[in-house]
């Protein structure tokens, strides 16, 4: 869990020392109250005080909480301006609890103005009161992740879990000052398909997305029953896959039931009513956790094709615990290929990308071991997220 928080801090320090240019900080070297001064930054060894802004977000989204920063992470003020355009006193280098300093200098162009800068000396007392504002403040590392979910989550929230389609120029108004490379792409792309539906960026956009995908595509194929057949056989054998995989019936009936009772109502529902069943928390969420133990009973009893592509010394238990069956994780194409397999459901995905040597977006078919039985479904993706697309040549009639 440590090594985890930590490389979350390293990964959101990287990203602002990416962006201010040369290397500022060399971790682990300088003495105690050794500081390296920067405008509007401050960094001291074994200490990182900031109050810049754009060390607190990234494209409008907070790196770290405000209120829960690390405690070797805090924010500061800006300190008194020097009188100068575009400069601020660098915070005073912090001495050892007990040490006294004093230092007068003459303002350079400003003669007989004296520039004083003192540390007291640290009493007793004054050093248990910042011991205990620091325990004060202190988080552990479960705190922290909760607060960085819990950010996480209202960002979120602010989009519907599934949301009505639209007409995939709007995708392309997004990028309408970014990158010309993915507007190409958008452009190209709009030649075969038409449509997108975006889908909650929560860490379960893929079960998601998939998910509604394929309910949506039985449901509008009220003229097929053998299609309706066809899904409510391949739901019901995964009940049967994830006992294989020692799953106990406690731990999977309910969403099991769920995802089953949804798709055999398909047949009297309208494309609002399926809308607004994945749209329901409960539902929605029982359905995820259903593919999610699906795509995990699949590659538990496939291990011998899958284990290789493990971290070493991982198991496949351990792996699927922490990747596969949490909320919230995204997935990788590993979880892909299970679910396509363990469903009998074709996918393609559009991988939309800036790689400007290409025109095109390239799609990657994920088929199962079987003849598909329907048209693939097609999934639209952008890193770490994924969204549904429709194809022109599929004309599916009733999507809203």
């Amino acid at each position: 869990m440590r090594s985890a928080i930590l490389a979350q801090r390293i990964s959101n320090i990287n990203v602002f020392l990416n962006s201010h240019g040369p290397q500022l900080l060399n971790q682990g070297e300088g003495e105690a109250g050794t500081a390296i001064s920067f405008p509007n930054i401050y960094f001291q060894a074994g200490a990182i005080d900031v109050w810049h802004p754009s060390f607190c977000t990234c494209k409008g989204a907070p790196l770290f909480p405000p209120h829960s920063l690390p405690t070797h992470l805090t924010m500061q003020q800006p300190q008194e301006s020097t009188g100068k355009p575009g400069q601020t006193s660098a915070p005073p280098a912090v001495a050892p609890v007990g040490a006294a300093t004093s230092n007068t200098t003459t303002a350079a162009g400003a003669p007989g103005v004296q520039q004083t800068s003192t540390t007291a000396t640290v009493s007793d007392s004054q050093a248990q009161s910042v011991g205990q504002d620091q325990d004060q403040v202190q988080l552990t590392d479960e705190q922290i992740l909760t607060q960085m979910q819990a950010i996480k989550d209202e960002e979120a929230n602010a989009h519907p879990l599934v949301d009505v389609s639209e007409d995939l120029t709007e995708l392309e108004k997004e990028y309408e000052n970014g990158s010309a490379a993915f507007r190409n792409k958008i452009m190209n792309l709009a030649d075969t398909h038409d449509r997108m539906r975006r889908s909650r960026g929560d860490g379960n956009c893929f079960y998601r997305a998939f998910a509604f995908a394929w309910f949506e595509r039985v449901m509008l194929a009220k003229s097929k029953p053998e299609l309706h057949a066809q899904a409510l056989k391949a739901i019901e054998d995964t009940k049967d896959l994830l006992l294989a995989a020692q799953f106990e019936p406690l731990a999977f009936e309910d969403f099991y039931q769920v995802t089953l009772e949804t798709l055999q109502n398909l047949v009297h529902f309208t494309a609002e009513e399926l809308l607004g069943t994945f749209q329901n928390d409960e539902v929605s969420n029982s359905i995820v956790m259903h593919f999610r133990l699906v795509a995990s009973a699949y590659l538990k009893t496939h291990q011998e094709d899958y284990a290789p592509f493990l971290e070493f010394g991982q198991t496949m238990d351990e792996y699927c615990s922490m990747h596969v069956e949490a909320m919230g994780r995204e997935s990788e194409e590993m979880m892909l290929i299970a679910l396509t397999k363990a469903t009998r459901v074709s996918v393609e995905v559009a991988y939309l990308s800036g790689n400007e040597s290409a025109e095109e977006v390239n799609f990657l078919p994920f088929l199962p071991d079987t003849p598909p039985y329907m048209p693939p479904l097609v999934l639209l993706y952008r890193p770490g997220h994924y969204d549904i697309l429709y194809r022109k040549s599929h004309c599916l009639e009733g999507v809203v």
